[in-house]
Order: C-alpha cells, then sequence, then structure tokens
C-alpha cells in the first residue's frame, strides 16, 4: 500500500511545483517600468507647505475605495482657478484589473517608488505593472477644467526576441486586432469619462496573442482614442514585430504579448 502512494505523492508534488509557473506566466506582478522627474517643477523641503500638503492629498486618495482605479485629487477644491504656490495635484491611475485594494497596494509602491528616484521634485511621473502615478504642481486640464492629452515622457519597452514565421502577415493581423481594441473605447458614451480599458485576444496562425489599451480616465472616448492612435500607430519601429511590447506616455498605455497578463 505504501508504494502505491509514491505516484500520488510525486504527482502533487510536480502539480504544487507547477502553482508558480502559472502564476509567474500570467505576471501579475507589480514591476517598475519607468519614470520621469519634472525638473521645472522645483523642489520641496522636508516640512514644507508642498509636503504637507501632498501628505493630505495623499491620506485622503487612501480613504477612497479605488473602486474605480481612478483619482484626480488636490488640496485645493474644484474648479481648479488661480492657484495658489504650493498646491499639490496627485493622479493615481490603476490597470483595469487591478481596482480597489490592489489599486491601494500600488499606490504604496508607486509613492515611496517615485520619492526615491525623484527626491524632493515638487513634480514627476511614475510607471509601475499595474498603476501610473503622478505629482505635479498644476492641473492637467485647462482654468475651464477641460482634459488635454499628455503625450510626455513617451517610452516603449519591447521584447527583444522577434517572432519567427512570417512577421509581415503578424503586423497585419496585430494592427486589425489593435484596431479592434481602439473601436471598443471609442465605444465609450463620449458624455462620461471612463473607464478607458479595453482587453483581448486573437490567433495569429498558432500563437495567440493577448492585448491590453488603456487611458487615465481623465480623458474622454475620442480623446482617448487619438492618444492610443498615436501611441501605438506613430512609433512603427517599437516592437510590431516581436513578442512583446508596452508602450506608454502620461495619458494612454498600450500593451500586447504572446502570453496572459491580465486576472481574469
Amino acid at each position: 500500500m505504501s508504494f502505491g502512494l509514491v505516484p500520488i505523492l510525486v504527482a502533487v508534488a510536480i502539480q504544487l511545483l507547477l502553482i508558480p509557473s502559472v502564476i509567474s506566466s500570467l505576471n501579475i506582478t507589480n514591476e517598475y517600468l519607468h519614470h520621469a522627474c519634472n525638473n521645472t517643477q522645483g523642489k520641496y523641503k522636508p516640512g514644507s507647505v508642498f509636503e504637507k500638503n501632498l501628505n493630505i492629498v495623499i491620506k485622503n486618495i487612501s480613504t477612497l475605495d479605488l473602486r474605480n482605479g481612478y483619482v484626480l485629487d488636490s488640496n485645493m477644491d474644484v474648479p481648479y482657478q488661480d492657484i495658489p504656490p504650493n498646491t499639490v495635484f496627485v493622479l493615481l491611475q490603476c490597470r483595469g484589473d487591478s481596482y480597489g485594494p490592489k489599486c491601494h497596494s500600488c499606490l504604496a509602491t508607486a509613492l515611496s517608488g517615485l520619492r526615491k528616484k525623484c527626491p524632493g521634485n515638487k513634480g514627476g511621473t511614475i510607471w509601475y505593472d499595474q498603476c501610473l502615478l503622478d505629482i505635479s504642481t498644476y492641473n492637467s486640464g485647462d482654468k475651464y477644467n477641460r482634459k488635454r492629452i499628455n503625450y510626455d515622457n513617451y517610452f516603449c519597452i519591447s521584447n527583444p526576441k522577434e517572432v519567427s514565421g512570417d512577421k509581415k502577415m503578424f503586423r497585419k493581423k496585430k494592427d486589425i486586432f489593435t484596431d479592434k481594441l481602439l473601436s471598443e473605447i471609442n465605444k465609450t458614451d463620449i458624455s462620461l469619462s471612463g473607464p478607458l480599458y479595453a482587453t483581448g485576444e486573437t490567433m495569429i496562425g498558432t500563437k495567440k496573442l493577448y492585448g491590453m489599451v488603456q487611458c487615465t480616465n481623465e480623458l474622454k472616448a475620442s480623446a482617448c482614442y487619438v492618444c492610443l492612435e498615436w501611441l501605438i500607430f506613430a512609433h512603427p519601429f517599437c516592437g510590431h514585430e516581436v513578442k512583446g511590447d508596452r508602450l506608454m506616455c502620461r495619458s494612454c498605455y498600450a500593451r500586447f504579448e504572446l502570453y496572459p497578463f491580465l486576472r481574469s
């Protein structure tokens, strides 16, 4: 009888060993991706009015449920007009599968990361796998509180490995797939802001391609579409024929992989 248990125990052990691999293959991490320190907005000192205002805003955000994964908050009331010195604006946009508690966790990570990478800067942006955090002395809209597309700090992260087989066919079908994702964004009611987030998957030959596009929810659908179209199609040398790529700027984000990377 004891010998009969050996194959079972071995099978269980193998399954347990495979679990981390499955989780890893989904890439459910909060990896640091990129940051940009804004050196034109000046510096603040510990204990300064700016730091106190920043702490107030972060504390306010920490009390929110973040069930929509987005917040733009300040220590001053809307409408944001005649902005005085030392005013703080904090924008947080979490990935569409990372709302609620996961969004709070990413905020803590991002805030700590931005303080380390841009110490004392009043303005800065940092990207993690699951969220974007932007701190600034000015509102991202104009005096009428209209939101503008912010193309600042564009960057691309590409898998160094190219896809095998017919690369032209891969790129053509990827473009078709991208258009489908953008059309989902464009279906959002133009009178509303967000959630500006679409995901999908498609077969390209024997490969399954997974994709995700998202904008900060301060934009409307039409502006989100414009931002994503610029981000993806205006940069033809970034990742179109490789196994994975991420394209980002301040207002929008896109990712494509040959493996699943989002929570279901």
